[in-house]
């Protein structure tokens, strides 16, 4: 179903009750479109009308102006499209797209190709692009020419809908109409052809504009060099930073970060460092995703300690490292089973002021429970990351890492805190192996606390686990050498009725037909 033909706009001032605090970052995103006319000349309805007819109206077209006239700058401007945004999104919580055009329509002051423009770029910033594009099919109906604002606009409509394929007609018609786009939006085309893998598309949209004459700055060419790293074309990627160095435009440190990150990924990341020394050496100073991306390509190579030495390489640089930077030296130590120096960097995280992830502290504890089989100082470390991680609340600890740490405190001997975690799992919804219990069963057992075992042995059964034959036969063991035949005979049937045979049978019987005959004389 069409729009329809909108009339008339009043801008409206937002009451103070309803703030704008992100405002203006999503203004300056969203709204750098000055354009800069080209020397052809047009007439007034070339954009729309090749045929320069007046079909169906008879009153005069509004003549455009080749001068660009919608300078976003302005504060009168932005205050506008201000209003705008917050106009219709407050429409859009309670109206359908056609009956907000309807209202818009009733105000008389919305007349002139400026007004359709502010309300075109507030339809973006409140991203109802159906309502932008809905009012732009409408041009003609008003007798109005799109100029250069109205095509920037409508280009970054399509790229931030994620049609590329019709920003790529919108830049064409542009071109067509004899506008050029200015730096922002032509960025913002390269952008989005890069980000979603067509770069090269995004190359033959650069070597048009070059062919016009278009002088680039280095946000553009960043943009491509960041698509054709994304792409793995990091041949060509290197090429066009070198072919940068010298010119009017220099490399900045986005510039070989783009390139660095595409090394990296293709495991090249020696070569990414020898470019961080080449950036230094003209002068560009490092920033924290720089080096992040260093030690993201080291990791993925398998060489982690080299990441542990692009943490030193930040500080004597001063760049202060990030979470990011701590959290993926961490990852990467862990994945590659390199858990002491990890517990390190961990260490120091916490020490600096940054909060560790909880997958990344759960993987960590993980790590230092299996080491603590062999170096059992480490396990003292591991309770110590497992209750950092449940002072945050234990909803927040994963089912696999409690397993793995109470069976690490059975081995250390530490029944008691086995027996708290055991109880939390249950208590959280998991439902433990029943290796789990056995582990915490046969301990107990061990250390001659067999109510203890008992008891977790009921846990257990209520939640449809089954014991093996193992913990069934230490507890009757145990049971029967403190003289509790019934309690062991009970359990005895217990194990029977659970399919579980205990190997004790013999001599449980015997104990318990004994008793009962010596009660009974």
């Amino acid at each position: 179903m069409p729009f329809p033909i909108l009339t008339c706009l009043q801008p409206c001032t937002p009451p103070n009750s309803l703030p704008f605090t992100n405002f203006p970052t999503k203004f300056n995103n969203y709204c750098s479109i000055s354009i800069r006319p080209s020397n052809t000349t047009l007439s007034p309805l070339s954009a729309t009308n090749p045929s320069h007819e007046t079909t169906n109206h008879t009153s005069p077209v509004k003549q455009t102006p080749t001068t660009n006239d919608f300078d976003i700058e302005h504060p009168t401007t932005r205050s506008r499209i201000k209003g705008l945004v917050h106009k219709i999104t407050i429409l859009s919580s309670s109206n359908t797209k056609t009956e907000i055009l309807q209202i818009l329509e009733k105000d008389p002051q919305f007349q002139t190709i400026s007004d359709f423009n502010h309300l075109l770029m507030a339809s973006i910033i409140a991203r109802e692009f159906e309502i932008c594009l809905g009012v732009f099919t409408k041009f003609p109906c008003f007798h109005l020419v799109p100029d250069s604002s109205t095509y920037s606009i409508m280009i970054r409509c399509h790229c931030e809908k994620n049609d590329i394929d019709e920003a790529k007609r919108a830049f064409d018609t542009t071109l067509e109409n004899g506008f050029q786009p200015d730096d922002a939006t032509f960025t913002v085309l390269i952008n989005s052809l890069c980000r979603r893998g067509r770069v090269k598309k995004a190359k033959e949209v650069f070597e048009v504009m070059g062919r016009k004459g278009y002088k680039f700055n280095v946000q553009t060419q960043n943009c491509l060099l960041k698509g054709l790293s994304y792409v793995g074309k990091v041949e060509e990627a290197i090429e066009m930073l070198m072919g940068m160095k010298g010119k009017s435009l220099e490399p900045d440190v986005y510039s070989y970060t783009a390139v660095m990150d595409g090394l990296c990924k293709v495991g090249r990341s020696d070569e990414a460092m020898e470019l961080l020394n080449d950036a230094v050496g003209v002068g560009i100073v490092p920033n924290v995703v720089t080096f992040n991306t260093l030690i993201q390509g080291y990791s993925r190579e398998g060489r982690p300690m080299k990441g542990v030495g692009v943490l030193r390489l930040m500080k004597e640089y001063g760049c202060v490292p990030d979470c990011v930077s701590y959290s993926t030296v961490i990852h990467g130590l862990l994945k590659w089973n390199v858990v002491v120096v990890a517990l390190g960097v961990y260490k120091e995280m916490v020490r600096v002021g940054f909060e560790v992830d909880v997958r990344v502290m759960g993987t960590l504890v993980r790590r230092l429970c299996k080491k603590s089989w062999k170096e059992r100082g480490l396990l003292d470390e591991a309770c110590e990351v497992f209750e950092k991680m449940k002072e945050r609340g234990c909803s927040v600890i994963d089912q696999r890492t409690f397993e793995v740490m109470v069976k690490a405190l059975c081995w250390g001997k530490k029944f008691d805190e086995a027996l708290e975690s055991l109880n939390d799992m249950v208590r959280l919804g998991y439902f433990p192996e029943e290796v789990t219990f056995d582990k915490v069963i046969q301990g107990l057992c061990a250390l001659g606390r067999v109510d203890d075992a008992v008891s977790s042995l009921v846990l257990l059964h209520a939640n449809g686990g089954i014991a093996d034959r193992i913990s069934y036969d230490v507890l009757i063991e145990k049971l029967n050498a403190e003289g509790r035949l019934f309690c062991a005979c009970n359990l005895f049937c217990a194990a029977l009725k659970q399919g579980v045979v205990p190997t004790s049978q013999e001599e449980t019987f015997a104990k318990c037909y004994d008793e009962e005959e010596g009660t009974a004389s």
